[in-house]
């Protein structure tokens, strides 16, 4: 590529990022805390105890964490694939809820002293299935394409996880119900949040060439 075409690229990519806006918004919670009972552990119970907790709700102080906001529009430049991690620890799935752009890769890691059997599904279709008899084994496996990767363990039912696989911008709630979706093309697009337990909301933000646009969602209630 001359110095001019080269010049130009980068030009425009940088345009490209200056005109990019951001969603923000909380997660809230109606109601109060599910009581969700601890989850009883069939296998491994000197490693990983009588039970473990259910972390398919994460609600403190009204707010919900957890929660995978995308918003559906498409970057003028795709994001760069990255590496993400996916551990094992004390028979839980650390972190359990991502997302991940389109064609980055899975490090999926055993902290356990124990065989876990992780099979990777979006639907009926298995993406990976990897099993991990030693304690500090990584095994990479690629995401290739979009969807919901739901990560359960063969050896021990209770442990679940799910990676959002996505060419759209995204994030995830943390434990105070916030997110921050970053590199927004400015238009009016479509929000959706998505939580494992209480499904989807969605609203239409306008979102400016450079700024913040706000979108807060409400989960929970009777």
């Amino acid at each position: 590529m001359s110095a001019k075409l080269l010049g130009l690229a980068l030009g425009a990519a940088a345009a490209a990022v200056a005109s990019a806006g951001e969603v923000k918004g909380t997660i809230r919670f109606l109601g109060p805390p599910p009581a969700l009972p601890p989850l009883r552990v069939t296998k491994d119970v000197a490693h990983c105890g009588e039970t473990v907790p259910d972390g398919s709700a994460e609600v403190s102080e009204g707010r919900l964490g957890n929660v995978v906001v995308t918003v559906d529009a498409k970057r003028p430049a795709k994001p760069l694939p990255g590496t993400l991690t996916l551990d094992q620890r004390g028979c839980r799935y650390h972190p359990r809820v991502q997302v991940a752009p389109v064609g980055s890769t899975l490090d999926i890691r055993n902290g356990d002293p124990v065989l876990h059997h992780i099979p990777g599904r979006v639907g009926e279709l298995t993406v990976f299935n990897v099993a991990m008899p030693l304690q500090g084994m990584r095994v990479p496996r690629p995401l290739a394409k979009e969807g919901l990767v739901h990560v359960k363990c063969d050896v021990h039912a209770f442990m679940e996880g799910w990676v959002v696989v996505t060419d759209s911008p995204a994030a995830v709630s943390g434990e105070d119900g916030t997110y921050a979706v970053k590199d927004v093309p400015p238009g009016t697009h479509a929000v959706t949040a998505w939580h494992e337990r209480y499904g989807k909301r969605s609203v239409r933000v306008r979102v400016p060439a450079s700024g913040v646009a706000t979108a807060d969602f409400t989960f929970g209630g009777p």
